[in-house]
């Protein structure tokens, strides 16, 4: 009996120490999933940027630094600076397109795209009193009530009504909350976000549907999630405070979208070509440091061995090669959007930028990185890493998180992480049961789980990072490599057999004949470099 004791205080603490373990991670991930840029900073370091260059330092330290700088400047540049790019853009632009009217407006720090400027305004006039000409608290507080209540979520397989689920006590808090924030700009950034989040905390914790919204009568999904729907609503209601606004609303909102539209379109059209630019750059750096051109892809790169300066025919051919290649790059991305390209695709709402503008940039990166390629080698390598990064970042790696909430929910069937907006029927084909696991099923946020859920939640997000560590920053690399390296050992064999198999003198009258080389003291050197 004392001997079973034991035993049990063991497993016990064992247990406790696995799932502090896990706990632990739940918490990193929740604030990765909370604060996206953090997310995909550690997610992009951790699962290619830094595996890959430890990949790349077997094959010498230029491979792994040009890798290095490579991986980094693309998540610089792609991810994170995109955002600061078009808020100095909205800075500049603010002034000249609100106009004279609405002087005293300042919309470069909002993030309200254009259907949510079209949606807010719609409410805001719904509940204004015609009679009066400047905007009161009670207004304001009608308005967030029926925005919120308003508001319907997907929860697993069914859509609920936030004015259900929402008791009339815990509808008033968020209200006031929200009101609060509007009124409270005063006491800084840090005291609004705040209250921002209290609001969501209320909402979440009683809906547990943050992610796929809707408003009542309309089956269109709304594109903005919980957490940017209390930001922009919180920050247009500001606007709604100024007489101004309050006497010209579809004005206000016309401008206001203008001007989404326009830092935009002028802040992609600033970040696409560095993002272009950054392979040259990087390549330049390789090239001013070891005094060495062609790609450092090769073991013998600081020896010069592997550079061969192409004819203009393999030039030719080569940029063939590249627009190929570029075509299958850019079909990848438009398939993977799967809808038409539009100017909502192009507006940012967010520090971060939406996954379609990221699309675009990484895009445009990976094409300026095929035309970059200085040989076939580098451009299989290319070609095949990017296209393979673009679709783990894009939808494999969503695929892989899946894939394992699945296989817990069917062990678990208290556990729910899924939500689906079209359930597949037994008698559907595979193709369709697929195309709505594909396109309608999308993983629960950590806000929309439940508690005793965060954990699992937890796991379908180190599922998808595991996946992406191992195919992407690992056997991509080390196969990318691998190919590389026997390609350049089957050619130099091939010329070591031909120059085994062929005279001097017939190697020289070859030479002769072919009328790129033109300069006799060519064949002289090549002639005496036979002989020896």
């Amino acid at each position: 009996m004392k001997i079973k004791s034991i035993n049990q205080q063991n497993i016990n603490k064992q247990n406790f120490k696995g799932s502090g373990v896990l706990d632990l991670a739940t918490k990193g991930l929740e604030l990765c999933n909370k604060y996206p840029m953090v997310g995909v900073s550690f997610t992009d370091t951790v699962a290619t940027n830094i595996p890959r260059t430890v990949v790349d330092l077997k094959t010498g330290i230029p491979a792994a630094m040009e890798t290095f700088r490579r991986e980094n400047s693309g998540l610089f540049v792609n991810c994170l600076m995109p955002s600061f790019i078009v808020l100095g853009v909205s800075k500049f632009l603010n002034k000249p397109i609100m106009g004279n009217l609405f002087k005293s407006v300042n919309m470069s720090s909002s993030w309200a795209n254009g259907e949510s400027l079209d949606k807010y305004v719609d409410v805001f006039k719904g509940v204004i009193n015609p009679d009066l000409k400047s905007t009161t608290k009670d207004e304001i507080s009608s308005f967030f009530k029926t925005t919120i209540a308003s508001l319907e979520g997907l929860d697993g397989n069914n859509w609920v009504k936030f004015s259900e689920k929402l008791s009339k006590d815990k509808l008033d808090e968020a209200t006031n909350l929200l009101t609060e924030a509007v009124y409270s700009s005063t006491k800084g950034k840090k005291a609004v976000k705040e209250l921002l989040s209290k609001a969501s905390d209320v909402i979440s914790q009683n809906t547990h549907a943050t992610n796929t919204l809707r408003f009542s009568g309309s089956d269109k999904i709304f594109g903005s999630n919980l957490s940017e729907i209390l930001r922009d609503s919180t920050d247009v209601a500001r606007k709604f405070t100024d007489d101004t606004v309050r006497a010209n609303l579809d004005t206000f909102k016309k401008q206001a979208t203008k001007l989404v539209n326009y830092k935009s379109i002028l802040g992609l059209g600033i970040i696409i070509p560095i993002a272009m630019s950054m392979q040259s750059i990087n390549r330049a750096i390789t090239r001013h440091k070891y005094k060495q051109k062609g790609a450092p892809i090769y073991k013998d790169f600081e020896k010069g061995g592997t550079y061969k300066e192409m004819s203009p025919a393999q030039k030719t051919k080569f940029f063939g090669q590249k627009l190929l290649a570029t075509g299958a790059s850019v079909g990848l991305a438009l398939l993977s959007m799967m809808k038409k390209p539009s100017m909502k695709m192009f507006q940012f709402k967010g520090m971060f930028p939406t996954v379609d503008q990221c699309r675009w940039i990484a895009t445009a990166t990976f094409v300026s990185r095929i035309f970059a390629s200085e040989d076939s080698n580098e451009l299989r390598e290319t070609t095949v890493r990017d296209m393979a990064s673009f679709a783990g970042l894009y939808f494999l790696g969503d695929y892989a998180a899946k894939i394992a909430a699945s296989i817990i929910e069917k062990k678990r069937p208290d556990i729910k992480l899924l939500n689906r907006l079209e359930v597949s029927k037994p008698d559907d084909s595979f193709f369709k049961k697929a195309g709505n696991w594909i396109k309608k099923t999308s993983l629960k946020s950590f806000d929309e789980v439940l508690p005793n859920a965060k954990n699992m939640r937890s796991l379908c997000e180190i599922a998808s990072l595991g996946f992406s560590i191992i195919s992407l920053g690992l056997i991509l690399p080390a196969y990318n490599r691998h190919v590389t390296e026997k390609k350049v050992a089957k050619q130099k064999a091939l010329e070591a057999q031909n120059g085994l198999n062929q005279s001097p003198s017939r190697l020289i009258v070859e030479l002769r004949s072919d009328k790129t080389l033109s300069d006799d003291g060519v064949y002289k050197i090549v002639a005496q470099d036979c002989f020896k």
